[in-house]
């Protein structure tokens, strides 16, 4: 009876340290979850410097992060933020379904690079219209909050001359996204952003007078 005992709680105790060293590896799963699919899905280098995130409240921040310009762009990257932070299910990460609680982005810098005929940002955006979804990954992602605030876009056009415009970019809120399909939550993310950072190009420019970059940029996303 007493090696029973022996080998119940030798097999419990290599449970439980199965389960620390997976709960602790949440970090590099989602560090290279974000570059591996964010690379596949925009067409382009997403990197992250580091992730640091509790395996037990799932609440940490994301530093570093960033998305790569197309190629024959003169801009290194499209969008860069330095940190952002993020709650998730923790226990979610190992289940078809990742649940993220909440993102909150504060302070991006968005770069927008008009030529003709094409501007890297919408380059990023119909390479990800083009994924069908479970082409990255049969997982789904469900994002209940995200909040970016405080961000600002440099818009540079070559049409009609070199042009620059700095602009602030409103607050955008979002509520549940990735409730239709595998890859809807990044898509639906990236497509609103692209969408206010067009409104606000726009009104920048207008403010300003920059009546090239304001034409050059009206149709941004069509």
């Amino acid at each position: 009876m007493k090696i029973l005992y022996i080998i119940a709680g030798s097999i419990f105790a290599i449970i439980v340290i199965l389960f620390l060293v997976v709960m602790f590896s949440i970090n590099a799963i989602v560090k290279s979850g974000i570059e591996e699919t964010g690379t596949e899905m925009t067409g382009t280098a997403v990197t992250v410097d580091r992730v640091t995130i509790s395996p037990f409240s799932g609440k940490g921040t994301i530093s570093g992060f960033r998305v790569a310009n197309p190629d024959n762009y003169q801009q290194e990257y499209a969008f860069q933020v330095e940190e952002l932070s993020i709650e998730l299910k923790p226990l979610s990460l190992f289940s078809s379904e990742v649940i993220v609680r909440e993102i909150i982005v504060t302070s991006p810098q968005i770069y927008v690079e008009q030529k003709l005929p094409e501007n890297n940002i919408n380059t990023i955006l119909q390479h990800v219209r083009s994924i069908t979804a479970g082409e990255t990954t049969d997982k789904k992602l469900v994002i209940d909050h995200f909040l970016m605030t405080g961000g600002s876009a440099d818009l540079y056009t070559e049409v009609g001359g070199e042009r620059s415009e700095r602009v602030e970019i409103s607050s955008v809120e979002l509520h549940d996204l990735g409730r239709g399909g595998g890859q809807q939550a990044l898509e639906d993310v990236i497509k609103k952003i692209a969408e206010d950072i067009a409104e606000e190009a726009l009104k920048g420019a207008l403010r300003s007078g920059g009546e090239q970059i304001r034409d050059t940029i009206r149709d941004l996303f069509d």
